[in-house]
């Protein structure tokens, strides 16, 4: 009786279905072998992408991102001392120097940094280093006192205008915020030779901040 070899049919005679199983595999080889390699193209953009990001929120903000985003940072301060202010019945100053800032108010020593952690001594934060200024530490690490109602702190040019307040032995440099919740015009400039923020108020609105071309 006659054998069929292994793989054909009785005759001699290859199916159709033992024809067509070779080329599906080709096709779905070919097919796999395009779909790992759009696959390992996304996975690597994706990758690319998140190591890009990263490496964005790992460099320091620029010393101009960093002036706007003091001068909104002050603008919010302000209000919340002047508010301060009038809660308390006390008049509350800013003191601010090359080095930074601290809001005081008169105790019995003297002026003394105002008891609240919002309006915490700060140093400006474009010079690097530590942000936050230790109370006992405030008047040495703003600078000194400028004579003047301008200054530089850094690269930044501080200036007063309109409202650098001369009372209660008050320099220059200090804005000093009156026990009433209204006063006159304030406004106080932060320039870095290109740009300027400028935060200010007539004494009724709360302040407010405004950006444009030194």
């Amino acid at each position: 009786m006659p054998t069929s070899a292994a793989g054909s049919r009785p005759g001699g005679s290859v199916g159709a279905a033992d024809r067509f199983q070779p080329r599906v595999m080709v096709t779905l080889r070919r097919h796999a072998a395009h779909g790992f390699t759009l696959l390992e193209m996304l996975v690597a953009l994706v990758i690319v992408g998140m190591v890009t990001a990263l490496a964005a929120f790992a460099l320091p903000p620029s010393e101009n991102a960093q002036m706007q985003r003091e001068a909104q940072r002050l603008s919010a301060l302000f209000d919340a001392a002047r508010q301060h202010a009038a809660e308390t019945g006390v008049p509350l100053a800013w003191a601010s120097g090359p080095g930074g800032y601290a809001f005081v108010q008169i105790g019995p020593q003297g002026w003394e940094p105002v008891d609240s952690d919002l309006l915490r001594p700060r140093t400006w934060p474009w010079l690097g280093g530590q942000r936050d200024i230790p109370p006992r530490d405030w008047r040495s690490a703003l600078g000194g006192q400028p004579r003047e109602a301008a200054y530089s702190a850094g690269t930044v040019t501080v200036s007063l205008r309109e409202g650098g307040v001369r009372s209660l032995g008050t320099p220059p440099s200090w804005l000093l915020f009156g026990s009433e919740p209204v006063g006159g015009p304030i406004q106080i400039v932060l320039s870095d030779g290109a740009e300027r923020d400028s935060i200010q108020t007539d004494g009724f609105a709360p302040f407010e901040v405004s950006r444009s071309r030194s």
